[in-house]
């Protein structure tokens, strides 16, 4: 059967910017056919023992970290402990993720392309005539385990430029709503093979790349993008 998770997604526990109760996730992820959901928060992730309340209230799959802010961008961590902070750039969090055994995915990477507000080529003014594959060489591609190629908060083309520098880098793609309100929740999700039962299974899975990227296309039914087209 496997597991269908929206990676990305912020809640009122974590996350000061969110409207999504646990009450409102639990129906909303539910209503469009989530078996998991990533907890992901800005501040901090959720306490284990609401956690463990969490997954036995709704039944989901359910995991908690943060989205890192860092002078190359944001930045979610599996599998590096509570414990470390105040890390603020991404080749430290790199490092500390190659002690730790963390798994990083950069989020939304071409939000807001080729503007100034773009956080990995907003200080360049020839960004919007890069081609993708100098796109590609960015320093932060070669930190990455993962890309998030489908990201709710992104327009088509930024996600479609997402999915193309991840192909040309050989890099495996992942997908979250990045959800702030409960009609948010679903839109995209990430699809695994197996029935995840722990966090460590995750963790498995995306290192034996057993998984892909997902839009909703009506509840219960997610489906690979399309080969995106760049004009």
């Amino acid at each position: 059967m496997g597991t269908i998770i929206d990676l990305h997604i912020h809640t009122m526990v974590g996350s000061m910017d969110s409207d999504i109760s646990p009450k409102h996730l639990a129906e909303s992820a539910k209503a469009t056919g989530l078996t998991g959901v990533g907890l992901i928060e800005h501040m901090s992730p959720w306490p284990p023992d609401e956690v463990e309340h969490f997954r036995r209230e709704s039944g989901l799959f359910v995991f908690t970290t943060r989205e890192w802010s860092t002078d190359m961008g944001h930045i979610v961590v599996l599998g590096l402990d509570r414990e470390v902070r105040g890390i603020a750039s991404a080749r430290d969090l790199h490092r500390a993720c190659q002690e730790k055994g963390g798994y990083m995915i950069i989020c939304h990477p071409f939000r807001y392309f080729p503007g100034p507000a773009n956080q990995l080529f907003g200080g360049r003014r020839d960004a919007q005539e890069l081609p993708p594959k100098a796109l590609a060489e960015h320093p932060l591609f070669h930190l990455v385990d993962a890309i998030e190629v489908l990201n709710g908060g992104c327009v088509e083309r930024e996600n479609a430029l997402a999915q193309e520098v991840a192909r040309l880098l050989g890099k495996p793609g992942v997908a979250g709503s990045d959800a702030h309100m409960p009609v948010e929740v679903g839109r995209y999700a990430t699809l695994f093979e197996k029935e995840l039962e722990s966090e460590e299974d995750m963790l498995a899975e995306l290192r034996a790349g057993r998984f892909q990227a997902a839009r909703r296309v009506q509840p219960g039914v997610f489906e690979p993008p399309e080969q995106s087209v760049l004009s």
